[in-house]
């Protein structure tokens, strides 16, 4: 082997006036080299031979008159392709912007979907990060997947698994109140995390010890920006900020880090040691599940094989008969492939990321298909000038080579106005997406990179079969005039139409359904009426008793009541239009005493006073609502419709004055049922109906006040003047319900929004295309046409008869994209909750759509050739 490659090598750069000699030689020597050693060490010692030889004195000399051909017909080449673009300008036109279009979508939503998939993959060993969840699994069917684990959970972990190399703990605050300047300030991006959460996650230090940053309580480390915005230029190491609230104490700053980016599940803008909630930890252990957990596995452990190993750790420490199993979860995969509850922040979503990776891939197939059908469809226009070109003595390769290098100019003439295009773009982009993907273009190494590899692909798919087919015609054939009737490419080119036919068809019935499940969301009936509704947190006052609190919160109420302007005020734990981490939940089984057995799945537990109700005009189906001049009310509940019949209850009338207790204890709280309401959407409608347990508290976390429809903003004005008079150091920051609700939504809107416009873009390349093959089929049917004008035929019934070619194409198209539709949008409408049904009509809208686009785009054309003197056409 090592000699036969050697001795190519040496054929190759040898003179051929020595080369005999020198082989001969050659072969002397290896076998005498043979007969001493192993055959092994002959062929190596042979091509130690070869390599001596290459010396410039036995070298074949380089023939500058070949590379000067090569340059010559390169040339050449460049001249031609440069001429037909020159010539055919409309074509050309069509070429160039057809793909400088698609490969600016194309890397535009490359880079947002590269984006979304990039999240926390920042941290290093990113792929040995797992978040520790807990699933419920209730005679062997899943149930509730939580996001949250116990507070001891990790420790216990690492402890038992020899696998895990290390644990983070973390506890996330809704909101806390900082003291700016004498000024209340409400911080909602806090975390309470351990010493530990640096050693896991790879968070930029800026200043600070790494191993001293939360290892006493009340500390707190500062991302950049809220550095800069409590300290300015000073040093916050050291300085101290009051916190507000439960502690009314000074926090002391250890650390600063960069900005969290932007691409990880997990946001924060300040972190405070976790030893500050001491206590409370201590008290949750193993009785209720509030923490994010994340443990990193050692390089070589298999997942796989650690999770059989969970369920019987977790009876290990919760007990036999608990329901709950810990569960692993890559990091890298939260913000695509998580649908727990209690998520820490909205998540995104994979399906949305493969739609969009799908039209970036069909805008820019459909560009290179508008080349490929032009190119084949001017094949008779190219046959005589490759017919003359072979008589006089080019050679196939040539052809091809000279059809390869003008798809390259036409592929590099669209990449640098995509360049432009996407720059122009970018701003507009940026805006749709809800992030900065990108800041420019032309500086991006990984778009101009991207840009050349798709252009170096666009230039072989859209080259490959004009230059082989093209190239290919015999000249005979071809001088005589009988190339017409045959068949080059036509089949290709149907085939080729109905791919773009069933791709906008496809995009066109998506985006449809896309817009009407988010129309369905934002306007189908809660349960409760919102309009007009606005929702606040309570202050934090310290030093100040229950009592005293309560006294003066229902003073603040009763300001607000007379009022005018306000409706109603009412109090709530866990406001509607909020995530499922702003609800509590008890995963213990539960029973209606004496009536039921232990049931076992997930109760939402909120809370709200006596004026709830009508605040949202909420439907009692049974019951009453609460009083709060009954003493017994604090051991009464309200439930809703879905908790009845989670327990097969069909009758809200069985469970009044009867009592809701948790476990199996007899000496366990029992809660009276006074009252059962008609469920209500609290969250998004891709969840269902929480089954959800309503204590009576008459002061909560959250207030709701109804306007009646006056001056809101004066209203609002006389809140927050109301708001400063009983508590001057809280800040005040309100939302209107309609906007809780219309935030949850976000991500469908914007995945809705970035499909319909590029989808839209799709169609539009796609009509390019058709628009342009369309005027050169009727350029080549003049004559054709003059006849029938000739023998009688109209306008009309020459536009319908060109059209006629591309129904039987565009029938094909709906054989094909309606059960492909059908089913990714149907996949798509299951992961919602509450879903239209599949709308069939939007089916015909799209059809229609695609038909009238196409009629206008062939008649426009055929028009133009139709109208002209059937005398001139059959002349020329």
């Amino acid at each position: 082997m090592i000699k036969r490659y050697a001795h190519r090598f040496f054929r190759w750069f040898c003179h051929p006036d020595y080369f005999e000699d020198i082989e001969g030689d050659l072969e002397e020597l290896y076998r005498a080299f043979e007969a001493q050693h192993t055959p092994r060490k002959a062929e190596w010692n042979y091509l130690k031979e070869v390599l001596l030889l290459f010396r410039p004195t036995i070298i074949r000399p380089i023939s500058f008159d070949k590379f000067q051909n090569l340059v010559d017909m390169f040339s050449s080449y460049l001249k031609i392709g440069f001429r037909m673009i020159a010539k055919h300008r409309l074509y050309s036109f069509i070429h160039i912007l057809g793909l400088a279009l698609g490969l600016a979508a194309f890397l535009l939503i490359n880079q947002y979907t590269k984006f979304e998939k990039s999240y926390d993959r920042f941290h290093e060993q990113a792929d040995n990060i797992y978040r520790l969840t807990t699933d419920q699994v209730i005679n062997g069917q899943m149930g509730v997947r939580d996001a949250m684990t116990f507070a001891p959970a990790g420790a216990v972990l690492q402890a038992e698994l020899p696998e895990v190399i290390g644990t983070t703990t973390t506890f996330k605050r809704r909101r806390m109140v900082f003291q700016k300047n004498g000024q209340p300030v409400e911080e909602k991006g806090v975390i309470a995390v351990d010493s530990n959460f640096l050693n896991i996650f790879s968070y930029e230090l800026i200043a600070g010890d790494k191993s001293s940053l939360f290892g006493e309580p009340y500390t707190m480390v500062l991302t950049e920006k809220q550095a800069r915005k409590y300290f300015g230029d000073q040093s916050p190491i050291g300085q101290t900020i009051h916190v507000l609230g439960n502690f009314n104490r000074p926090f002391k700053v250890t650390g600063v880090l960069a900005n969290t980016p932007a691409n990880t599940h997990y946001r924060f803008d300040v972190l405070i040691s976790l030893k500050s909630y001491t206590q409370r930890v201590q008290r949750d252990a193993w009785n209720g599940y509030n923490y994010y957990s994340y443990l990193k596995l050692s390089s070589s452990a298999d997942v796989e094989k650690i999770k059989p190993l969970l369920p019987s750790l977790t009876k290990k420490y919760l007990g036999e008969d608990n329901k709950l199993v810990f569960n692993l979860q890559p990091v890298p995969s939260v913000h695509l492939h998580s649908n727990l509850t209690f998520e820490p922040q909205p998540h995104g979503s994979a399906e949305a990321v493969i739609f969009l990776d799908i039209i970036s891939i069909f805008i820019l197939i459909i560009a290179w298909i508008n080349y490929i059908n032009l190119s084949t469809a001017r094949a008779t226009e190219r046959a005589k000038e490759v017919g003359l070109r072979k008589v006089v003595g080019a050679k196939k390769g040539q052809l091809i080579g000279q059809f390869f290098i003008e798809s390259l100019f036409i592929n590099l003439l669209g990449a640098i106005v995509a360049v432009g295009i996407a720059q122009l773009a970018l701003p507009y982009f940026n805006s749709i997406v809800g992030q900065k993907v990108l800041t420019t273009i032309w500086k991006n190494s990984d778009v101009l990179q991207q840009l050349a590899i798709f252009c170096g692909l666009g230039t072989i798919i859209t080259g490959i079969y004009p230059a082989f087919v093209i190239a290919g015609f015999r000249p005979i054939r071809v001088l005589k005039g009988n190339f017409q009737k045959t068949r080059h490419g036509l089949l290709l080119r149907k085939g080729l139409v109905v791919f773009q036919f069933t791709a906008s068809l496809g995009l066109i019935a998506a985006t449809l359904i896309v817009y009407q499940q988010i129309k369905y969301m934002t306007n189908r009936d809660l349960g409760i009426d919102t309009e007009q509704v606005i929702g606040f947190n309570n202050a934090f006052v310290p030093n100040l008793s229950s009592e005293a609190y309560e006294s003066q919160y229902r003073a603040f109420c009763e300001t607000l009541r007379n009022q005018t302007g306000i409706s109603q005020v009412a109090s709530i734990s866990s406001l509607p239009g909020g995530g499922s981490s702003e609800i509590g939940s008890s995963s213990g089984g539960f029973q209606i005493v004496g009536k039921t057995d232990l049931v076992e799945f997930v109760v939402y537990q909120n809370r709200m006073d006596d004026k709830l109700v009508d605040a949202l005009d909420i439907k009692l189906v049974a019951g009453r609502d609460f009083d709060r001049e009954l003493a017994e009310e604090n051991r009464s509940i309200i439930v809703n419709e879905s908790l009845l019949k989670q327990i097969g209850i069909a009758n809200p009338e069985d469970v009044l004055n009867q009592y809701f207790q948790f476990g199996t204890n007899p000496e366990n709280t029992k809660y009276k049922i006074v009252g059962v309401i008609q469920d209500y959407n609290r969250s998004t409608l891709k969840s269902s109906i929480e089954p959800t347990m309503f204590y009576h508290r008459n002061v909560n976390t959250n207030t709701l006040v109804r306007l009646n429809g006056e001056d809101m903003q004066e209203s609002i004005q006389r809140i927050q003047a109301t708001w400063q008079q009983f508590y001057p150091n809280s800040p005040f920051s309100y939302a209107f319900l309609d906007d809780r609700f219309a935030r949850l939504y976000q991500e469908d809107r914007k995945f809705g929004f970035i499909f319909g416009n590029f989808a839209g873009l799709a169609i539009f390349v796609a009509i390019l295309g058709l628009f342009g093959l369309a005027a050169f089929l009727s350029l080549q049917r003049t004559k054709e046409v003059g006849v029938r004008k000739v023998l009688g035929a109209s306008t009309t019934n020459i536009i319908f008869l060109f059209f006629k070619d591309f129904v039987s194409l565009l029938l094909v198209a709906i054989l094909i994209s309606v059960p492909l539709v059908y089913w990714s949008m149907s996949n798509w409408l299951n992961g919602y909750a509450y879903r239209i049904d599949f709308p069939w009509w939007v089916l015909g809208v799209s059809l229609s759509i695609v038909t009238i686009l196409s009629f206008l785009t062939v008649s426009w054309q055929t028009q133009k050739v139709a109208t002209l003197n059937p005398v001139e056409t059959i002349r020329g």
